[in-house]
């Protein structure tokens, strides 16, 4: 499991990205924490993420890669931090 901490529009989140957790503010997927991260996810599920380097991908949020390319695509991302 993997911990991402970045901005959304401005504003801070962390996330987990690897399993769900029940006890977090919000959960989508493997992916739970911050409300605002996890709702921008729920929303663009499906979507095609660009991969810089690579081709593009469909954002699937019950697949941790996906959901690390999508977020270092449509967010600022300053950290990531294994579990």
């Amino acid at each position: 499991m993997e911990k991402v901490y970045g901005y959304v529009d401005g504003v801070a989140y962390a996330v987990t990205v690897g399993e769900p957790r029940p006890e977090a503010a919000d959960t989508v997927g493997v992916v739970s924490g911050s409300p605002r991260a996890v709702s921008l996810l729920r929303v663009r599920d499906g979507d095609l993420v660009d991969v810089p380097h690579g081709p593009m991908i469909r954002l699937d949020v019950n697949n941790p890669t996906s959901v690390l390319a999508a977020l270092s695509a449509w967010t600022e991302v300053v950290d990531v931090t294994e579990d």
